[in-house]
């Protein structure tokens, strides 16, 4: 069976335009609580196209990042050229081999921990990381509207997709993406950190922010997502134009925007 294309490919762009980059006090908070200092040196898991990269490169941080897709790579190389503490390599994070046994004083990941393989991730970090290192690893989840209307304007949205899924789609064996909701249960990630038995955790922190997505806005977000971006892998591009022109009517019929909350969670974890 041939192996699942990575789940970026094609849509780092989009990607790159659309998804948010991370509230301030999130990364201050995680300077303040982990004490670590310009001279420091940080590896960031999946960097991605740089996002939480360029927060701390603004700051005049070292980082050094393992990122598994080159389009995500490229455009993070691009983007962070001007900073000369900045670098990145291409490769899965559990396959990487390190640098000269060299080690950090920090680790974090933003998005992407749910990626990496569950048996490895923990014990490879705490391997990289210094005594007394930190795990900081956060992610965002959509907390959506739930009110009656928007029910209503995401129950139509669903079935527009489930029709041209069931109608048009076709399954190409050769280019599956790999995929991922990212979305958890309630605590899940805190019960895996302290199942790993190899970290403690220091704090665990919330942060809410709300968003307004345009109808052609709400259109890219889902693109970003490998779970959507792999239906739309099997439909031709006529069925994609026609189903986004249906989507979009129906959110321009229930005041032409989607609003949600975005609920950023942060945990610090000490070696």
């Amino acid at each position: 069976m041939a192996s699942k294309i990575e789940p970026y490919k094609g849509i780092a762009a989009t990607y790159d335009e659309i998804r948010p980059s991370y509230p301030e006090k999130l990364i201050k908070d995680i300077i303040a609580k982990t004490g670590i200092g310009l001279g420091n040196r940080l590896l960031e898991i999946g960097p991605g196209t740089g996002k939480a990269t360029i927060q701390f490169a603004e700051k005049g941080f070292s980082v050094h990042g393992i990122e598994l897709g080159e389009d995500m790579a490229a455009i993070f190389r691009n983007k962070c050229k001007q900073y000369e503490k900045v670098t990145v390599e291409v490769a899965p994070f559990e396959q990487w081999t390190g640098r000269d046994n060299e080690e950090y004083d920090m680790i974090y990941c933003a998005q992407a921990f749910h990626w990496l393989d569950p048996n490895l991730k923990y014990e490879k970090c705490h391997k990289l990381l210094k005594d007394s290192g930190y795990l900081v690893l956060f992610w965002y989840n959509p907390c959506d509207d739930d009110s009656p209307k928007a029910k209503e304007r995401q129950s139509k949205i669903d079935r527009i997709v489930d029709k041209y899924v069931s109608k048009y789609f076709v399954k190409d064996e050769s280019s599956q993406r790999r995929e991922h909701d990212g979305v958890y249960k309630e605590d899940e990630r805190l019960k895996e950190i302290k199942n790993s038995g190899l970290f403690t955790l220091v704090e665990k922190i919330e942060y809410l922010e709300e968003t307004r997505n345009s109808a052609d806005e709400y259109l890219k977000i889902m693109k970003s997502v490998p779970a959507f971006a792999a239906i739309l892998d099997g439909l031709d591009d006529m069925s994609i134009s026609n189903m986004n022109n249906e989507i979009k009517e129906v959110i321009n019929g229930y005041g032409g925007y989607v609003s949600s909350f975005l609920n950023f969670s942060l945990y610090i974890t000490k070696k």
